[in-house]
């Protein structure tokens, strides 16, 4: 029989259980998918789960970044409670409940709990990767394909990371260190618009890339000059306009101006003097 979903600090570890074996083969192909990327949700085999408190995503979001080196009780207890000493039941149950809600998710007993997240001894927690993926797990893994692809391989690759984030990672997650890899993972998606673009022979999706870029870093000036000199070869004046503009009020509210090299490219592209 398997172990019940409670989570006790005697916890024996799983490696290799029968129980996982068994799962893999009607799971390989019908995983859930943890969604921590422009909303918190939880899928899987027709069913979605969701709107829970913010520690249950926090929770799941330590378990996304510790994808290889696992996640410890006490490195989670600090990350989730910094400010409090946090007692072992707050985080049994917490993890109780997490367990119990991927299991709904799938369709799966409650007592399958130690099979989603799974303790592995002394190392700490994961999710088990033959029953759940993450989505961004998949931006990453998409990324990493990308920087060791040539061609249409690596342009495919880039687009599918564009277009699986659909939002901030982690949203409504306060942490520091959630905000730190939100702040990350928009960076290097901001890069791969970056690289779509130069890799791009039409101007007018090259554009698209570089609005979709500064939409999402609304203070990158290499950006916007790049979009003012896209516009230039289309002769689009009124668009090199809105873009110095819209670049202006964003370093405005931030405290700062355009920097001289983007007043110069404005100025030699819109023939002011």
């Amino acid at each position: 029989m398997l172990p019940p979903a409670e989570a006790p600090a005697s916890e024996p570890a799983i490696t290799s259980t029968r129980s996982t074996a068994v799962l893999h083969n009607a799971a390989v192909d019908r995983r859930g998918l943890i969604r921590l990327v422009g909303q918190c949700v939880i899928e899987g085999r027709n069913r979605t789960a969701g709107g829970w408190g913010t520690d249950t995503w926090a929770l799941l979001g330590l378990l996304a970044e510790h994808r290889s080196s696992l996640l410890t009780k006490g490195a989670a207890c600090d990350k989730l409670w910094p400010e409090a000493e946090a007692p072992h039941d707050r985080f049994a149950g917490l993890l109780k409940a997490t367990r119990a809600k991927m299991c709904e998710a799938l369709g799966m007993p409650g007592n399958y709990g130690r099979i989603v997240i799974q303790f592995m001894g002394s190392t700490g927690y994961r999710i088990n990767p033959d029953l759940y993926t993450c989505d961004v797990w998949q931006i990453r893994d998409l990324l990493t394909t990308a920087a060791r692809a040539r061609g249409p391989e690596k342009v495919a690759a880039l687009r599918a990371a564009a277009d699986l984030y659909t939002g901030p990672y982690l949203p409504g997650v306060p942490h520091a260190w959630a905000r730190n890899a939100a702040d990350a993972l928009n960076r290097a998606v901001v890069q791969a618009l970056a690289q779509l673009a130069d890799l791009e022979e039409q101007p007018e999706a090259e554009i698209a890339y570089l609005e979709r870029a500064t939409e999402l870093d609304g203070v990158a000036e290499h950006l916007y000059r790049r979009r003012m000199e896209v516009y230039a070869r289309l002769g689009r004046l009124q668009a090199i306009h809105y873009c110095y503009d819209e670049l202006r009020e964003r370093l405005r509210a931030r405290g700062r101006k355009p920097s001289p090299q983007t007043e110069q490219l404005y100025r030699g592209v819109t023939g002011f003097v």
